[in-house]
């Protein structure tokens, strides 16, 4: 997969026809055109065309029925495409109660343990050589149905993940562990079938590959960073060692969030050390090229490794 594959007009990615969206008065717009076109126009409005064809705008949409219109001339020509897809409408706010009520803030939603997962934390493998390690990865998403976040070229997270995690794979593998993937190709795994892996092939650690997109409301161009999430002590042990590798070979291009806390299903594990990694931001241009330039890849993953080396070793 490149990003050397041109439209013969400039083209729509996301939103998708016909789409629903939640209420929002702005939303972001992205998709591509031949890369050397520089001129593209989105409802009226000049926006910057990355090197690759990639463009992002944020629009102000309304309620019910909205139509995009995206053009450029290049090339001696003139394409146009357009887009139609639809907002809800806004929430009707609640009426004030007449009567006094109970100022206490609702209970917080509690997530809890994976089921078929014990409640103590098995001891940390540092005893154990790399070759007596499994590693479980999970490249996100997967199958005909589930594509994750779409990106300019429309191209699909599903692919971006499992990339990486073939990448990772192999330098893990170079390291001494081993590794079980949960799919080496595009099919569907359910959500809690995924973290089950670990029990079934007697896994170590369990590290989940995701790329990411900003909120329906947000500007994809302004947003992109890495995040490594976990979900309680054990898994951000694995977490920051893993998050701080990525941030030292990676800075210079992109910003780290570093060990976040988040009620992932594939995460919530007390006895084996689980991690989601959230590599980059495909919605963007830039961060759609870095995700399948093949030598970035190959850099992400070398460090992704070597956070999990540093982990084992230094518990």
């Amino acid at each position: 997969m490149t990003l050397a594959a041109a439209f013969l007009a400039v083209a729509i990615a996301v939103p998708k026809p016909g789409q629903r969206l939640p209420y929002v008065e702005h939303c972001y717009v992205i998709g591509a055109t031949e890369p050397g076109v520089t001129n593209v126009v989105v409802q009226g409005v000049d926006v910057p065309v990355y090197r690759t064809g990639a463009w992002a705008a944020y629009i102000d949409v309304k309620e019910g029925e909205n139509t995009i219109t995206v053009s450029c001339d290049e090339f001696g020509r003139h394409s146009e495409t357009s887009r139609t897809f639809r907002v809800a409408s806004k929430p009707v706010p609640k009426a004030e109660p007449s009567v006094s009520v109970s100022t206490n803030k609702p209970a917080e939603r509690v997530y809890t343990k994976l089921e078929y997962a014990a409640d103590e934390a098995r001891p940390h493998p540092s005893a154990k050589q790399p070759g007596e390690l499994t590693v479980v990865i999970d490249p996100g998403h997967g199958g005909a149905k589930d594509l994750g976040c779409i990106s300019p070229h429309g191209w699909c997270e599903k692919e971006a993940n499992l990339l990486l995690a073939e990448a990772l794979r192999e330098k893990l593998v170079n390291l001494g562990y081993r590794v079980v993937l949960t799919r080496r190709n595009d099919r569907a795994i359910e959500l809690y079938e995924r973290p089950k892996a670990i029990y079934a092939v007697g896994g170590d650690a369990f590290i989940s590959i995701h790329h990411n997109a900003p909120a329906a409301d947000r500007d994809a161009s302004k947003i992109r960073y890495a995040a490594v999430y976990s979900w309680n002590p054990l898994g951000e042990k694995l977490a920051k060692a893993i998050a701080a590798s990525m941030d030292a070979a990676c800075h210079e291009e992109l910003k780290s969030n570093g060990a976040m806390h988040a009620n992932f299903a594939v995460t919530r594990n007390p006895e084996i050390p689980s991690c989601l990694i959230e590599a980059d931001f495909i919605t963007s241009p830039e961060g759609e090229e870095a995700a399948w330039d093949p030598v970035r890849r190959n850099r992400l993953a070398e460090a992704i490794a070597r956070g999990f080396a540093d982990w084992h070793s230094n518990h």
